[in-house]
């Protein structure tokens, strides 16, 4: 689907579940750039997708919004696949666990469950010539078309914006928010670090994007700044929440959890649309960890002096 005059939005369909995960072609006049590439188990919806949309030969880039498996699990196995010189772009701290995704792998296995790391599948290794690590804005020229590299950690610390020039598009991967049908939840599974969070939201509403694009799921709507806005207000608002009843003396993430989907309606239709996939199964409630656990770290350091 064309979201602008030089983006286009894939649902990779992971599993066969739409709405789901999308990554983004960036078509310039010279080279295309491609932002994700989604999980290794969606590796061949990926791929005739792109066949229908450009000559393959023209993709020059892969750029990862980082690692995780869902985002950057096929990346080396499209290059192996495609017939060009293409090369993957990643935050710095990203480029060995590409080439080498064996600690990768084993993380997501803790993280996840065996199983759900199975479902997305093991990523490939790849050459480290094939992998390239990207500065703090950074540009790449497509010919006509400029691509912006943002480092914004808060969410994973190797993560990555991408600012798609002319089109004013921010491509946000995990760094602001999960969104549905105009209703958005923070994407903050542990380790998360929520003041890095924020202060990466600033950075990319400095960019004044037009639109943003989230990886969960698509093109938001509603004007760029406005969706920044109401990512940043909702962790601010989730943050409160949990101080709140850790404060009264609820420590059980999971009576917290229960008290958010009573207050939070974005948050409960969020988890009725989308956790119906294996692969997100508990995904709300792994993103309220990843504040809960930031925020006891916190106290438990206030604490001390």
């Amino acid at each position: 689907m064309k979201i602008s005059s030089n983006v286009y939005q894939i649902d990779v369909r992971p599993l066969g579940y739409e709405r789901q995960i999308a990554v983004y072609l960036v078509v310039g006049e010279d080279y295309s750039l491609l932002i994700d590439t989604g999980p290794q188990c969606s590796l061949e919806t990926l791929y005739t997708e792109l066949k229908e949309i450009i000559d393959l030969k023209e993709l020059k880039y892969i750029a990862l919004t980082h690692i995780h498996l869902d985002h950057g699990g096929g990346a080396a196995s499209l290059v192996k696949r495609l017939e060009a010189d293409t090369r993957i772009l990643v935050h710095p701290r990203g480029v060995k666990h590409v080439v080498d995704p064996s600690k990768l792998w084993n993380a997501a296995i803790k993280v996840l469950g065996r199983e759900v790391a199975e479902l997305q599948g093991k990523p490939e290794p790849i050459g480290n010539e094939y992998v390239k690590g990207i500065d703090d804005y950074e540009n790449i020229d497509l010919g006509r078309v400029v691509v912006k590299a943002i480092h914004t950690p808060g969410h994973a610390p190797h993560h990555v914006v991408y600012i798609v020039y002319p089109d004013n598009i921010a491509i946000t991967g995990d760094a602001v928010a999960t969104y549905y049908d105009g209703r958005l939840h923070p994407v903050s599974p542990p380790p998360f670090k929520t003041e890095l969070a924020l202060k990466s939201i600033d950075k990319i509403m400095e960019e004044k994007p037009d639109k943003v694009a989230v990886s969960h799921f698509g093109l938001a709507l509603e004007p760029g700044v406005d969706v920044l806005e109401r990512a940043k207000k909702k962790i601010i608002e989730w943050i409160s929440l949990i101080e709140e009843q850790v404060r009264r003396g609820i420590q059980d993430p999971n009576e917290i959890y229960r008290i958010l989907l009573e207050v939070d309606e974005e948050t409960s239709y969020i988890v009725r649309v989308r956790e119906n996939n294996p692969l997100f199964k508990g995904s709300a409630y792994k993103s309220l960890l990843g504040i809960y656990y930031d925020i006891l770290e916190k106290l438990s350091n206030v604490s001390k002096y």
